[in-house]
């Protein structure tokens, strides 16, 4: 089924962990250090009024759709200058913060099992529209390459962003197999750009309807594992 598979790639947040709770763990760090070093900020914003002021905010600038640490550090700064605070500090400790939060990421069971045995007959990527570090999460010995949108300034699905991580492997597209959860970003998309495709369902979500159904579909890694081997 898979014979010509080399790599297999994923994507990261709820493919590998759970994004949600890691970053509303990274939102309150964010906030708790604020309070502590720049009340003025937190005395104008709650945790919900600061959280829709970021969502209007990443509206102003393209670039703050594909590099969300860009967008981040320049929220903090308009924050900070807002507040009467030397902005460009305090966006850098403010990020600082929230970054190192955002990579205590609390993996699905079945990752770290799964990971290792497939690691002996293929080699690992992944690609990212987020800001988690393989290597500062753990993922470092296992995943060979990687590839995010901030680095490219290109998001997923444009199919340049799959192309270069058959690039960084040395190969072709139709070797590359790409697993992850969201259905335009990590099946239409790959599929378009000439990768194999599995759709990760770990919550048992409806497929949209405008959407061609996936061919392959999975609710965890074991299944992957079987999917491989049928």
């Amino acid at each position: 089924m898979f014979d010509q598979i080399n790599i297999i790639a994923f994507d990261l947040d709820d493919t590998l962990w759970p994004c949600m709770p890691t970053i509303e763990r990274a939102e309150e760090a964010l906030y708790s250090w604020l309070s502590y070093h720049c009340p003025r900020i937190t005395s104008r914003y709650s945790r919900e009024n600061m959280l829709e002021s970021r969502r209007q905010f990443t509206l102003q600038d393209r670039r703050y759709g594909v590099d969300l640490s860009l967008m981040r550090r320049e929220f903090l700064r308009k924050l900070a200058q807002e507040a009467g605070y030397d902005p460009d500090p305090v966006a850098q400790q403010a990020f600082e913060v929230f970054y190192l939060a955002r990579q205590e990421v609390d993996f699905y069971d079945d990752v770290f099992p799964v990971l290792e045995r497939l690691r002996r007959r293929y080699r690992l990527g992944a690609i990212s529209n987020g800001n988690a570090n393989v290597e500062r999460v753990g993922l470092g010995h296992l995943i060979e390459h990687s590839v995010n949108a901030a680095e490219l300034q290109i998001a997923k699905p444009d199919k340049l962003i799959y192309q270069c991580l058959a690039e960084r492997f040395g190969v072709r597209v139709e070797q590359i197999l790409y697993v992850g959860d969201h259905p335009e970003y990590d099946v239409v998309g790959p599929l378009e750009a000439g990768l194999h495709a599995v759709w990760m369902n770990r919550e048992d979500k409806d497929w949209p309807d405008h959407f061609a159904p996936p061919q392959y579909q999975i609710r965890n890694l074991d299944e992957l594992e079987l999917l491989l081997t049928a």
